[in-house]
């Protein structure tokens, strides 16, 4: 059975075809079953009939989403194969609309915030995403030259995230950061030189700055924080992943 606008769903594997048509896939049953309970910008769901007939999970999530009156279309494992993203397709993928999100709003909320600067690997932005979800992050800010982050990978590392998480993609990194200190939001910026996290000593809200995982922040962004911290580590170790760092910080922000 042919898939009815094919081609404009193949596209969305494009970034400018995912801009253009504020629209991003997702591929997998856990992702899929994700969207289906907290997203109310699934599009569609487009299974293959094979894989139906020989996985319960997949049968239930076709039920569930015949009972929530979400479109259905369905294709054979051939036809599957040639839209999947991944080497092990599921059966199931999906078309969701960009949500649209108020940075006001966000900003208005008691935090913690946080801002990436020209993060570059989609998984680590996607594990950041889910992480951020846990600690009670209110909202992501990427500067100019992050990742997308509808890019296919960060959609799969965010594990669901993504359609709960606000993410503001920024044009003038400097233009935040200075909107944040007037409004009292505590810029806190990880770097090497700063204080131990532990030693921090700061009132909500905060927003928590992370830079590039080989250059670290732009200096016209240190330069704005309010604070630098450091994490303690064991010699020889000398540096931890962005996601891992990102993870302990936020849960400590989140509990001060």
């Amino acid at each position: 059975m042919a898939i009815k606008n094919a081609k404009k769903i193949l596209n969305l594997k494009r970034r400018k075809m995912r801009q253009a048509e504020q629209k991003y896939l997702i591929e997998g049953i856990r992702l899929c079953e994700e969207a289906l309970k907290s997203s109310d910008t699934l599009e569609q769901l487009i299974f293959c009939r094979e894989s139906i007939a020989r996985n319960t999970r997949l049968e239930n999530l076709y039920q569930a989403t015949l009972a929530q009156r979400i479109p259905i279309q369905q294709t054979d494992w051939r036809a599957f194969k040639h839209m999947s993203d991944t080497d092990t397709p599921q059966g199931v993928l999906g078309v969701v609309s960009m949500p649209t999100y108020d940075p006001k709003t966000v900003l208005n909320t008691n935090g913690p915030f946080l801002i990436l600067d020209r993060i570059s690997d989609p998984g680590n932005l996607g594990v950041i995403m889910r992480t951020a979800e846990a600690a009670g992050c209110k909202g992501i800010f990427l500067t100019r030259g992050s990742v997308e982050v509808y890019n296919p990978k960060v959609v799969r590392a965010t594990m669901g995230a993504i359609f709960r998480m606000p993410v503001f993609p920024l044009q003038d990194g400097p233009a935040l950061l200075h909107s944040l200190r007037q409004r009292n939001i505590q810029i806190i910026a990880a770097h090497t030189s700063g204080i131990s996290f532990h030693k921090l000593q700061t009132q909500n809200p905060v927003a928590l700055l992370l830079g590039n995982e080989a250059f670290g922040i732009d200096p016209a962004l240190l330069a704005l924080s309010h604070h630098t911290v450091t994490i303690p580590m064991a010699a020889p170790v000398e540096s931890l992943n962005i996601a891992v760092a990102s993870g302990i910080l936020l849960f400590n922000l989140s509990h001060k």
